[in-house]
């Protein structure tokens, strides 16, 4: 019966032939690269501007940041107001009696009324030592305002960045499903002709099962990503910045980036402080130094029917002469925390050199593998055109053979998703290594305090 074997086998080709063009046509994933050049000359910035303010107008850690900078404000309006005059009014009433050998000689109402005024006139530097220290305390507090909001919004980025990740995923898992579900139907057309072959069939839905499966945790992850991103801007269930790594396509100058990290929020904090510190340290100083202070005063009294009036003016000098050492024991703390600021700013430039050196070389690095990755793609869909023609049509490749090259093919397309997304994320963080990702995003947002 050789000819009824050919004829089977010449029926199932044919079935194969006629179901080929509903695979052949299942549509190919747009490359990342092309989506980043998709719009090339637009200016897509504003849309990561968007982002920053969105995420900014919700997070609750940046309202108390500003809650914490108008109370360092208030502290130093504290300060400044102990070198203005004080004015004082007291008052009294009552009622008084004199007796003299217990017989009552007068009795009636008391009353009184004094003025008074009082000013610092030396105190040693003090006073101007303890504004300066406010002073730069509340610059302090400003700045923190612009390293909370970069905090937020690096966070923000990295996360839409990942949910568009995600995304693209999900497509190319939707494309590698959509095929394997194409196969899975020309099998089954298959098999009705040549039962021999349901072998074949079973394999093609063990792949197609393996395909949604991975689909799955992409989606999942998605979600997740999708519900992040939510918290953070307050957005609606579908949420804009798809393109937002079109900006990011640029890697900036390494050394650019280590020239800008003096202008960070989180080193000019460091600074402000330490310059805080060191007023403080003059201001323990100056605690044992002559304090002296003019005074003005009036006060009229009534009692018992008899009136007074006074006044007087005159220089309150106040001198320590020994505190067991406190006033310097304070200025060295002062003086030591001053320093440990200052080793701290050297310390996190130091750190965020090697950072934005490591991310410099991750995203160089990560554009390389995106353009050898999309190079690679091109013959892989040659070879994976190839194998299913000679499937399809010829017979001269099996199953396995068309099933490894469009695994192969997906996996490819996601090395260049993840490779184009590593990039992307790389170049974000070491912006934000630098000036920050803000003052590059939305400058009218940056802080406007620190040096």
């Amino acid at each position: 019966m050789p000819w009824l074997l050919c004829l089977a086998s010449a029926l199932a080709s044919i079935g194969v032939r006629a179901a080929a063009p509903d695979c052949a046509e299942v549509p190919a994933a747009e490359s990342t690269s092309a989506m980043a050049g998709a719009g090339e000359g637009e200016d897509v910035l504003p849309s990561l501007a968007s982002l920053a303010r969105d995420a900014l107008a919700q997070s609750a850690e940046v309202r108390g940041a500003q809650h914490g900078s108008r109370a360092a404000r208030f502290d130093l309006d504290q300060t400044a107001a102990a070198a203005r005059p004080a004015i004082g009014l007291s008052s009294g009433l009552g009622l008084a009696q004199s007796a003299q050998d217990g017989a009552t000689r007068r009795e009636g109402r008391t009353s009184s009324l004094a003025l008074s005024v009082t000013a610092p006139l030396y105190d040693g530097g003090r006073l101007d030592a303890l504004v300066q220290y406010r002073q730069r305390m509340a610059e302090a507090g400003e700045v923190n305002i612009g390293s909370v909001r970069e905090r937020v919004v690096r966070e923000a980025v990295v996360t839409v960045l990942e949910r568009n990740r995600y995304t693209a995923q999900v497509a190319v898992h939707d494309r590698h499903v959509a095929k394997m579900a194409c196969l899975v139907r020309m099998m089954e057309q298959v098999v009705e002709l040549d039962r021999g072959r349901s072998s074949e069939l079973t394999q093609a839905r063990v792949g197609l099962r393996q395909a949604q499966l991975v689909r799955e945790d992409a989606l999942t992850a998605r979600r997740q990503a999708q519900t992040r991103l939510q918290q953070l801007v307050g957005g609606p269930a579908i949420l804009p910045w798809s393109d937002a790594g079109r900006p990011l396509q640029d890697v900036p100058a390494l050394a650019q980036v280590v020239d800008e990290m003096g202008a960070s929020p989180d080193v000019q904090q460091l600074r402000l402080q330490a310059e805080a510190m060191l007023a403080y340290a003059r201001a323990s100083r100056a605690e044992t130094a002559p304090q002296l202070r003019w005074q003005a005063g009036t006060s009229q009294s009534r009692a018992v029917h008899a009136d007074a009036t006074s006044w007087n003016a005159g220089l309150t000098l106040n001198l320590t002469l020994a505190d067991g050492g406190a006033a310097m024991a304070g200025s060295n703390a002062a003086a030591e925390r001053a320093l440990a600021a200052r080793r701290q700013e050297e310390a996190l430039i130091e750190e965020r050199i090697r950072t934005a050196t490591a991310l410099h070389d991750a995203a160089v690095s990560a554009r390389t593998r995106t353009a050898q990755i999309t190079e690679v793609l091109k013959d892989s869909e040659q070879v994976r055109s190839a194998t299913y023609a000679q499937w399809a049509r010829l017979g001269r490749r099996s199953l396995f053979d068309l099933i490894s090259a469009e695994a192969e093919h997906m996996q490819l397309r996601l090395a260049e998703v993840n490779a184009q997304h590593d990039a992307w994320a790389a170049v974000a963080q070491m912006r934000s290594a630098g000036a920050g990702l803000l003052p590059w995003l939305a400058p009218e947002l940056a802080p406007v305090g620190g040096r």
